[in-house]
């Protein structure tokens, strides 16, 4: 008998084994993470398994090795993609950011940027249930919703950004009975791994745009972290020269950040008094009394997305004002202000006409440009222009301290002017290794040198300098003013992410995001003059390069 019971317990045991994982791998609130757990750790063991397979035999840096490594990293990214798009959630920010971690190579950038449009709506009875929680029952219980024509607003872009877009809006109903919102629309109008967004009015009849987080997230923050302090230290035995342990803490404290709403409020506001003076880029009102840790209520802005030319175009803005207001901007708040948005892309900004009277009192009263050094230098009359970018999405900050931002602003000055010895002094300041030295510039202005790769037919005719070796190095940094493209191989990202300072990080992420952009823009200006039958070398990266390296001025995101 008691043998007949055993099978039948077994049985039990499977299927509820079986329950468990389902429940916790398709629940909406994350469940406790043990299944994501395992996926994690079985796609990690598969890809160093195929790094040593594939690899085994092979000496180091020949062109079977760097051919074998290419693929590998392909095989390797496509895992890595599928499984940040299984588990979702933190996992899709973990892939994010890896794919934009400096000196990552391509094929992970190129794959991981796929997560963008990886986020899938939670029902509406979850966000109610969040918002409700806030506010108290029936602060999102609108009437049956419709949806609203002639509205795009908020729209899922890269690293899980959002922004608002243009078009005129359909008047809302008011007719709910809610003291909070008069209108809730409950389909969402983004949705990304953290949160998703709502289009919204208020009682006092203001739109509104209400940012709700994901229920689970903070459930699911240890079990998740804890899994990717495993695999990172796995990955330290099985391949002693690729520490990347050093991005856990950095991952960890950007997400305890960015799951923290009302500090995302407070750092919108220092961001708006930062640029008071400067029309050319705002931020938008926070609503403190409909704002908690888990849901932000902010204005409801409309415009077109800073990389789409025809889009300014059609809202009667340039882009080459659109690209020269913002790399100012960005270099402003770096240089001058040492207050850097971790996140720009395009998803996150919004670009507008400003008002007739903001242009009026710009023409009449030009503001004076404050240099990095702390001192007033001349009037500035491009405030002027009519451009106003919008910057949305206020999660991620770094704050650089006086020495840092000193430190910083000699470095784009020692780029800017290309001045190798400068480069190489401000880099020893920051604690870069003397044979990383040059990574710094190619991070910054894709400035790079003619030394070889490993493994190619001029480095293994020694016809140039061994990229290894001290002269390779210096090489590298003094053949910034020749140009070239130097590699950046994993363990050199490792030693070069384990000796950079943690704020760096999210100078670098932030500098290649406005880089990308300007580059967007410069395309789609050279295609538009080549149309009109103007000379295309007048872009927008070309022009404002020449311009901003003739005066002796650096721009941020642009190099000539």
């Amino acid at each position: 008998m008691l043998l007949s019971r055993r099978p039948l317990a077994a049985l039990a045991g499977a299927a509820g084994a079986a329950a468990f994982a389902r429940w916790d791998a398709t629940d909406t609130k994350g469940g406790v993470g043990l299944t994501r757990a395992a996926a994690a750790t079985s796609t990690a063991a598969l890809i160093v398994a195929d790094y040593k397979w594939s690899l085994f035999g092979l000496e180091k840096d020949s062109p079977p090795f760097v051919s074998a490594r290419a693929s590998l990293h392909e095989r390797a990214a496509a895992r890595l993609l599928r499984l940040c798009e299984r588990n979702g959630g933190l996992y899709t920010k973990a892939g994010q950011f890896i794919g934009t971690a400096s000196g990552m190579p391509v094929p992970f950038q190129r794959e991981l940027s796929k997560l963008q449009d990886s986020a899938t709506p939670l029902p509406f009875e979850d966000v109610q249930r969040v918002v409700d929680e806030a506010f108290g029952a029936g602060a999102a219980n609108p009437p049956a919703a419709t949806k609203t024509d002639g509205v795009v607003a908020y729209s899922a872009s890269t690293d899980d950004g959002m922004n608002f877009a243009s078009n005129a809006s359909k008047a809302p109903p008011a007719s709910c009975s809610s003291t909070v919102f008069s209108f809730f629309d409950r389909e969402p109008i983004a949705a990304a791994s953290l949160a998703q967004v709502h289009r919204a009015v208020t009682a006092n009849g203001d739109e509104v745009a209400v940012k709700v987080q994901r229920p689970g997230l903070r459930r699911q923050f240890d079990v998740d972290l804890a899994t990717m302090r495993l695999i990172t230290s796995a990955i330290t035995v099985a391949f002693p020269n690729f520490d990347f342990t050093f991005l856990v803490p950095e991952f960890a404290d950007r997400l305890t950040r960015e799951l923290d709403f009302e500090l995302e409020g407070r750092m919108c506001e220092r961001a708006g008094r930062a640029l008071a003076d400067d029309p050319r880029m705002v931020t938008p009102d926070i609503y403190w009394n409909l704002t908690t840790s888990k849901v932000l209520t902010m204005e409801y802005v409309r415009g077109a997305k800073i990389d789409d030319g025809p889009g300014l175009r059609a809202a009667g803005v340039d882009p080459r004002e659109a690209a020269e207001a913002l790399a100012d901007t960005f270099a402003r708040t770096l240089l001058c202000h040492g207050f850097v948005h971790g996140d720009p892309h395009p998803g996150n900004m919004l670009v507008r006409r400003q008002s007739d009277e903001i242009v009026a009192k710009a023409k009449r009263e030009p503001r004076r440009k404050l240099s990095p050094l702390g001192f007033f230098s001349r009037r500035d009359e491009r405030d002027a222009s009519g451009v106003q970018i919008v910057l949305l999405d206020h999660g991620l900050y770094t704050e650089l301290d006086e020495p840092a931002r000193r430190r910083m602003c000699r470095l784009w000055h020692a780029v800017a002017m290309r001045d190798p010895s400068k480069v190489r002094e401000t880099s020893e300041e920051m604690g870069v290794p003397p044979s990383l030295r040059w990574v710094l510039p190619q991070l910054m202005a894709r400035q790079q040198s003619h030394v070889a790769p490993v493994g190619t037919a001029k480095e293994r005719a020694g016809s140039v300098p061994d990229p290894r070796s001290a002269e390779g190095a210096a090489a590298r940094v003094d053949g910034l003013i020749r140009g070239g493209r130097p590699p950046m191989t994993m363990d050199q990202v490792s030693e070069f992410g384990k000796s950079l300072p943690r704020e760096m990080m999210v100078v670098m992420r932030s500098n290649a995001l406005i880089r990308n952009i300007t580059r967007r823009l410069a395309a789609d200006i050279a295609e538009t003059d080549a149309r009109d039958k103007n000379a295309g070398a007048r872009s927008v990266f070309g022009w404002l390069s020449k311009r901003s390296f003739k005066k002796g001025r650096g721009r941020f995101g642009l190099s000539a």
